[in-house]
């Protein structure tokens, strides 16, 4: 039985004004899907639509699952650059993980020549991504052109987390050539993981940028966004989180889902009912966006008990598929009486009061 029961819910904001300060960077807002808590009593069949709106702000999100994976040039002439960015390595990693409400996670590969690897894997431990990058020495190499492509193409094959905003950040002095991975594979694999490229340029420290082909050039052919730095801990800083914020200034799609996490209890669809300046298409709102202005978009979400059970699980906006914002869902397994039943139910009543009547 397949029944919408909107009479049938509680959707309760749990999240005030001072709980949600503790998820935003001072002078941030944060994007958010409103209600931020809905719970119900489901019999097995049943199902409740609920219309969720999902808030996309101005400027860029400060709860959304980062994953950034870093990726050095450990060949010779990286010495110094490598050195800078051990230095900025645990501040980046702590600023990073307080703008985005600890929500980060942070890996280190390499590329020398010969060899690339992943040497750390994704996790919420800052110290053991800073042990990673303390272990990185810079030795290696002898000819132009590096294997970035091996080492991007291996760290766009991570373990990423379900929903989370991937980013490789790469830092390095030299063009790439080919290797395991060439430019066609080494894009396939970041757009196949919706991984987005930074480069860190650190050609003026090696004296390296009128060699072809150049970082920069190597780092936009993937489709990258690249940035010029000095080997200041500051200015490497300043460019990944630069990096970081263009890869949230626009978006395509807008969505709310759970993301598998209510089965086997609760299954959970989306419509997507108004889209802001662009279309609703399914479950996605599909547009030109860009973070210039706070975008406002509505969803209905039909969540059908599938089998009985108490479940509790979180929905998700997404931005580009990468969680933005999250809501808390929770569903008992008391049944809801259908209509027909309530109709009977109330019939019974009002015979029992007319036979309590009629005996008076």
């Amino acid at each position: 039985m397949f029944q919408t029961l909107r009479t049938h819910f509680k959707a309760l904001a749990v999240l005030g004004a001072g709980a949600a300060s503790l998820f935003m960077a001072p002078g941030a807002l944060a994007d958010s899907i409103s209600p931020t808590s809905f719970s119900a009593d489901l019999g097995v069949g049943e199902s409740v639509t609920v219309r969720k709106t999902v808030t996309v702000s101005a400027g860029g999100p400060t709860t959304a699952l980062v994953d950034i994976m870093f990726v050095f040039d450990t060949t010779g002439s990286m010495g110094s650059a490598i050195a800078g960015a051990k230095a900025t390595a645990t501040s980046l990693l702590t600023s990073l993980n307080t703008t985005y409400g600890g929500g980060l996670q942070s890996g280190v590969g390499f590329y020398n020549d010969p060899g690339a690897a992943v040497l750390s894997g994704l996790t919420a431990t800052i110290a053991t991504t800073q042990t990673a990058i303390d272990g990185l020495g810079a030795s290696g190499g002898g000819d132009y052109a590096e294997l970035g492509f091996d080492g991007i193409g291996l760290a766009a094959g991570t373990a990423w987390r379900p929903g989370s905003n991937r980013f490789i950040v790469a830092l390095g002095d030299a063009g790439f050539k080919d290797g395991a991975f060439n430019s066609a594979s080494t894009s396939a694999a970041l757009a196949a993981n919706g991984v987005k490229l930074i480069g860190v340029d650190f050609c003026e420290s090696s004296g390296t940028c009128a060699l072809a082909p150049t970082f920069a050039s190597s780092i936009t052919g993937l489709g990258g966004t690249n940035f010029s730095s000095a080997t200041d801990p500051d200015a490497i800083a300043a460019a990944i989180e630069a990096g970081i914020s263009a890869g949230f200034a626009e978006y395509s799609t807008v969505t709310v889902s759970d993301l598998g996490g209510g089965l086997p209890e609760i299954g959970v669809s989306t419509a997507c009912v108004s889209a802001d300046i662009g279309v609703c298409a399914g479950p996605d709102a599909t547009g030109d966006y860009d973070r210039s202005i706070d975008r406002t978009f509505e969803f209905d979400v039909t969540f059908t008990r599938l089998a009985a059970g108490d479940k509790a699980f979180p929905t998700f906006a997404l931005v580009d598929r990468g969680i933005v914002a999250t809501e808390d869902d929770r569903f008992g397994g008391t049944a809801v009486p259908a209509p027909a039943t309530l109709a009977l139910l109330g019939a019974g009543l009002v015979g029992l009061g007319f036979a309590r009547r009629r005996a008076a």
